[in-house]
């Protein structure tokens, strides 16, 4: 007996380097997307922008990248995660890089000019970083179980506060000291080498060397990877017919609801927090780059917070409905407090105090594509996932835009921030109200439907 147990073979941990892989990229993914909001007020004042141009400009980024999301979602089922990612990865490093070359007495003469191609280069950041979000929820959904999905997924998304933690203060004394153009330099660099590591260390299970049958079989057995299912071409066609029908689910729109409402939050701390910081609560800029910190790294907090509550629900034999939907609602309500902000703008440490809170608990409700993996055919996690980001980056386009537009009528950031707060409120009823049962989508139920329609 102990020799049998001496030659059963142990599991690699093979996956737990690719979450590194990921980390690491959406970490610099949210560099070069928050980069903008760093420099923003130095932007804004180099180029006489107004309140409503610079929420333009902070919605650039999210117009190409929200119509972009479908069809990279189809690539991405077709071709997988590894060369699409680190193409997306370079591509969108160059534009972020090229930004700089905006500044006046560069290549452009005029505001205007240098405006317009601020705004096209984003545009581009956005096409480039398309695939990021569905390919990290492929990757989530191929490499681990369900049991330690949600924790996976909040492990990496944690790198988007824990970059913003670590670079808003280095990005802050680099705008007071170089100038705002030497943070596109930077955070450009950063990707443009990281789009190399990846494709140089990334592999699908099937592909991976190292990891050995054991892991494959723990995987296989708790709801991931499964060779035998997911590793055939048939496994991976996707037809519209199916597509239709998933996101006719009652659950589906529920996700999207949730996703919408929390992503308006985080696209405030994303575009105009900075600036809110700098002239909301009158805070030089190198002092507004490290109190950043404290929301950015409650977040980080916060994401896992929600992964750890959802996963230990589900240990203790919760339903998978209750386990996402505790952290989600009421994260999505507790960040809804931001807007008590508004009366502590002479106290700027109580301010900050509550949109720590704030972004502490919208981080914790950020589980929207863990409960879609949760319910989606893996063969459809590329093309419906991009669906879902279709709706959360919405308010990626409403957000900044709809909060330049009432700064620049109100003079002040109230009604801005109970917009904001407004939304993820609304958004947690909808979550709560909407969403029925969170279990798989089952694709042979189609068929019933069709022939019950044909009867009819």
């Amino acid at each position: 007996m102990n020799v049998n147990m001496k030659n059963v073979e142990k599991p690699t941990k093979a996956r737990f380097g690719i979450l590194v892989l990921v980390f690491i990229a959406v970490a610099i993914n949210y560099l070069d997307r928050a980069n903008l909001s760093v420099g923003g007020a130095s932007i804004q004042s180099q180029f006489k922008l107004s309140s409503i141009q610079l929420g333009v400009l902070f919605s650039a980024f999210t117009w190409s990248y929200t119509i972009a999301q479908i069809p990279v979602g189809i690539l991405l089922d077709k071709f997988g995660p590894r060369l699409l990612y680190a193409g997306s990865i370079c591509i969108w490093g160059l534009f972020t890089f090229i930004m700089a070359f905006s500044s006046q007495g560069g290549l452009f003469t005029t505001a205007s000019a240098s405006f317009g191609f601020l705004i096209i280069c984003r545009i581009l950041i956005g096409v480039s970083e398309a695939p990021a979000y569905p390919s990290n929820t492929k990757i989530a959904s191929l490499w681990f179980p369900n049991k330690e999905r949600a924790r996976a997924i909040s492990a990496y998304s944690s790198a988007q506060y824990i970059g913003l933690a670590v670079f808003t203060p280095v990005l802050a004394i680099m705008i007071a000291n170089i100038g705002w153009e030497s943070i596109f330099y930077l955070s450009g660099g950063l990707a443009i080498i990281y789009g190399f590591v990846w494709y140089a260390f990334y592999r699908d299970p099937k592909d991976s060397k190292k990891v050995n049958q054991a892991e494959l079989d723990y995987i296989a057995n708790n709801g991931g990877y499964n060779p035998a299912i997911d590793g055939t071409k048939e496994a991976e066609k996707v037809s519209w017919a199916e597509v239709k029908f998933v996101i006719k689910q009652r659950k589906v729109w529920g996700i999207f609801i949730a996703q919408f409402a929390a992503s308006s939050t985080l696209y405030f701390f994303l575009t105009w927090f900075i600036v809110y910081l700098q002239k909301g609560l009158n805070l030089p800029i190198n002092k507004a780059g490290f109190i950043a910190c404290v929301p950015y790294l409650m977040a980080m907090a916060g994401v896992l917070t929600g992964g750890t509550i959802s996963d230990t629900l589900l240990k203790k034999g919760k339903s998978t409905t209750f386990a996402r939907k505790c952290p989600m609602v009421v994260g999505m309500i507790v960040s809804s407090v931001l807007c008590f902000a508004n009366f502590f703008e002479k106290t700027p440490a109580i301010a900050i105090g509550i949109l720590s809170i704030a972004f502490f608990a919208n981080a914790a409700s950020n589980l929207g594509w863990v409960a879609m993996s949760d319910i989606m055919p893996k063969k459809m996690v590329g093309t419906v996932g991009a669906i879902l980001n279709v709706f959360g980056n919405l308010s990626g386009i409403l957000t900044p835009i709809i909060f330049g537009t009432l700064l620049e009528k109100t003079n002040n950031f109230h009604l801005a921030m109970y917009y904001i707060a407004a939304v993820s409120f609304f958004g947690a009823l909808g979550f709560l109200l909407v969403v029925d049962k969170l279990e798989p989508i089952d694709l042979s139920k189609m068929a019933k439907v069709t022939i019950a329609k044909l009867k009819a």
